[in-house]
C-alpha cells in the first residue's frame, strides 16, 4: 500500500512538500538527540546556550507539526474524499516525530540532574552503545520513508526492536546495582527515554511495511510472544 501513497505523493507536489516536511522534522529531532546526548556523555549538564538551542529546535519542530496537520486538513476539506490513507499516515507519523523531540528534552533533564558527565561512571560504556545505535538509526528510518522502501524499513524495525530489549535488559541491571537515589532515577528514566525514542523512530518506519490500520502496533505480536 505504502508504495501507492509515495505514488500519489509524487504525483501531487502538494502531498511531496508535506512528505518532505515530516523528513525534515525528523533531521532537527535527529539534531537534538545528538546534542543532548553529546552533553550527557561528556558535559556537566549545565550549558545555557546548548538547552536554548535545543528548546528552540523543539518549538520549531512543533511548528512543523502544526502547519503539516493544518496543511493535511485543509487538503482533505477542499478535496474530500482525495489522497485520505496517505494523508492518515502523514498524520499519525507526524506525531512519532514530534514526540522524538519531547524525549529529547527528558533526556536533556537527565543531563542535568546528573551534574557530571556520564562518561566516568561505570555503566557509561553501556549507555554509549545504545546511544550511538538509536541516533544511527535516524537516517535510514528517513530514508526508507522518504524512498518507500520496505526492505530498509524491515531493517529499521529488526533494529530498533533490538534496541528496545537492549534498553529493557539494562534496566534490569540496574535494578540489581547498587545506585544511588539521584543514580537509579536518572538511569532508569534514560534507558525508558531511548527506547520509547527507538519505538518512534519503528512507527515512521512500520508505515513502509504495515498496512495503515496496523500503524503503530508493529511490535505487538513480539510483546505477546506470537499471541494474536
Amino acid at each position: 500500500m505504502f508504495k501507492r501513497l509515495i505514488e500519489a505523493w509524487r504525483r501531487k507536489p502538494i502531498l511531496l512538500q508535506m512528505c518532505e516536511e515530516l523528513v525534515q522534522m525528523l533531521d532537527d529531532a535527529h539534531w537534538m538527540f545528538q546534542s543532548v546526548t553529546r552533553l550527557l556523555l561528556q558535559g556537566d549538564g549545565t550549558e545555557p546556550e546548548l538547552t536554548r538551542l535545543v528548546y528552540d529546535r523543539d518549538i520549531k519542530i512543533n511548528q512543523q507539526e502544526r502547519h503539516l496537520r493544518k496543511q493535511l486538513v485543509e487538503h482533505l476539506a477542499f478535496l474530500p474524499g482525495s489522497d485520505v490513507p496517505t494523508c492518515l499516515v502523514l498524520m499519525s507519523v507526524v506525531k512519532d516525530a514530534e514526540r522524538i523531540g519531547d524525549y529529547c528534552k527528558n533526556i536533556l533533564e537527565v543531563a542535568g540532574w546528573l551534574k557530571a558527565p556520564l562518561s566516568g561512571d561505570p555503566h557509561a560504556e553501556t549507555f554509549r552503545t545504545l546511544i550511538t545505535e538509536v541516533a544511527a538509526a535516524f537516517a535510514p528510518t528517513g530514508e526508507c520513508f522518504a524512498e518507500s522502501d520496505p526492505d530498509l524499513g524491515q531493517e529499521v524495525l529488526a533494529k530498533t526492536r533490538a534496541l528496545a530489549e537492549q534498553a529493557d535488559e539494562l534496566i534490569d541491571r540496574l535494578l540489581e546495582a547498587e545506585l544511588t537515589c539521584r543514580q537509579a532515577v536518572s538511569y532508569t528514566l534514560l534507558a525508558r527515554y531511548l527506547k520509547r525514542v527507538s519505538a518512534h523512530l519503528a512507527n515512521i518506519a512500520s508505515s513502509t511495511v504495515m498496512p495503515l490500520h496496523k500503524l503503530d502496533f508493529f511490535d505487538e505480536k513480539w510483546h505477546t510472544k506470537g499471541t494474536q
